[in-house]
């Protein structure tokens, strides 16, 4: 089908101009004024803003806890990324019980996510059972499209938690493949030290989550982290960084020559932790998610860290937590699933709170919600990109729409929504999914299946980005 884009705005990382964008099948075969050729489908974009398609570069739909049991949304929900004009989730695989990565990761594709995930998708391994046998999984796994792993420097004593002998060596054998590493980084001891100090005191309610996870657990355990990468020359991905200390650990390894770079999420840019002062046990304990909330001060730093490039990108860490498995913490804060939904409103949250208020440029925007991502996940410029030969992933954004957030109008995939009743400017008009229109007049017309593996190319964290 050749369709015609007309009359809007292009946006990129790269920067901002009026052109019309022809689509042959599912690539964008050109750009520019007065584009010859007839065409199926004309969508007229006047006043709009045309963006790629974002890349949510952390995603956990279906996840596994540390028994195997499955929790979070599935990928039958997963219709919400493409309603916030997110066209690739790049989700989290960890291992099934019994399974290595490798059998892991081809059972999601091939079981789990077939016939109902709607964006397209890219994996990153993670690692929650290690064995000398993952080691040697690294190079195959850079060889069947999944160049990225995730590792929990907290959870313990679960088979996620990896030690620094764990860390070390998947590293040293990561650097040698091109294999981006990702990590989750706190202080696994800390965080046991605190939490079981608060219960022996009875203190259990949700808010005490965001106490015994300090800023310092989380700084120290990035200062580890950088400090072996640097040391063995592995690409590293802080993920979720929330607060100003960690942050600037980054930054200054960054300015040492470290190949590092942070993620941050968009709950920690407009959400602060006494959310989780309410009383209200159905109410706070929707915001338990790790790292903790931070503070409004921290907030501050990220949105310049982002402006000044010390923070690269923003990704959703989207767990859409039902609210029966929150209450499985009714009496205990420890047993709160840690998560939050939200990739179906990371654009929405950094038009509205960066953009709109003047935090950050349109051009940045695209940077670390599409552009950024997809390189860092290797799947850059086929995703996170307006240009010829890259998919027809696209976003007609319209920023003279005003609402509030709702789990009716912006739904998560569970029965609530992070940024209830909070201001909303902005939003995606319409969306296209290699060519296909998804979403229109703000509503999802896609179909469940849609979405395709999109394997990822290995060095994807390049020196220029850091």
């Amino acid at each position: 089908m050749q369709t015609l884009i007309k009359n809007g705005t292009i946006v990129t990382a790269l920067g901002e101009y009026q052109a019309d964008i022809a689509i042959d099948g599912e690539k964008i075969s050109m750009i520019g004024r007065n584009l010859p050729g007839s065409y199926e489908k004309v969508i007229d974009a006047a006043g709009r803003y045309v963006l790629p398609g974002g890349v949510d570069n952390h995603s956990h739909f279906e996840a596994l806890n540390s028994d195997g049991v499955t929790f979070n949304a599935g990928y039958d929900t997963s219709y919400v990324a493409v309603l916030g004009g997110t066209t690739t989730v790049v989700d989290f695989a960890s291992n099934d019980p019994g399974k290595s990565l490798i059998d892991s990761i081809n059972y999601r594709l091939e079981v789990r996510a077939k016939g109902k995930v709607v964006p397209d998708i890219a994996l990153h391994a993670l690692c929650t059972d290690f064995s000398e046998e993952t080691l040697e999984e690294i190079p195959k796994l850079v060889e069947m499209g999944v160049p990225t792993m995730k590792m929990f420097m907290a959870y313990k004593p679960t088979p996620m938690y990896m030690d620094d002998f764990k860390l070390l060596k998947t590293m040293q054998k990561a650097a040698e493949h091109g294999m981006t590493m990702f990590v989750h980084a706190e202080n696994a001891d800390v965080l046991n030290v605190l939490r079981d100090q608060y219960a022996e005191k009875g203190l259990l309610a949700p808010k005490y989550h965001y106490m015994t996870r300090p800023p310092y657990s989380e700084s120290e355990a990035v200062s580890r982290a950088v400090t072996f990468a640097k040391a063995v020359r592995c690409p590293l991905c802080v993920v979720h960084v929330s607060c100003a200390e960690a942050a600037e650990v980054i930054k200054n390894a960054r300015a040492d020559g470290a190949p590092v770079v942070a993620e941050t999420c968009p709950h920690y840019l407009v959400l602060d932790k006494h959310k989780m002062d309410d009383p209200d046990f159905d109410q706070s304990c929707r915001w338990v998610c790790s790292p903790a909330l931070r503070d409004k001060a921290d907030q501050d730093y990220l949105w310049d860290a982002l402006k000044r490039d010390a923070v690269s990108l923003v990704g959703s860490d989207h767990a859409p937590i039902p609210m029966y498995q929150k209450y499985w913490g009714k009496d205990d804060f420890r047993a709160i699933p840690n998560g939050s939904p939200g990739s179906g409103d990371r654009l929405n949250v950094l038009w509205t709170y960066g953009v709109a208020a003047g935090r950050i440029t349109r051009r940045k925007l695209v940077e670390i919600f599409a552009a950024t991502p997809a390189r860092l996940c290797g799947i850059y410029p086929q995703k996170g990109d307006i240009a010829v030969g890259s998919d027809a992933d696209l976003v007609i954004f319209d920023p003279g729409y005003e609402g509030t957030f709702s789990v009716e109008t912006n739904p998560t995939g569970v029965e609530y929504n992070a940024y209830e009743g909070m201001a909303q400017r902005g939003r995606p008009e319409t969306v296209l999914l290699r060519g296909t229109v998804v979403v229109e007049a703000a509503k999802f017309v896609g179909t469940p299946g849609s979405g395709r593996f999109v394997p990822g190319k290995p060095y994807g964290m390049a020196y220029d980005l850091l």
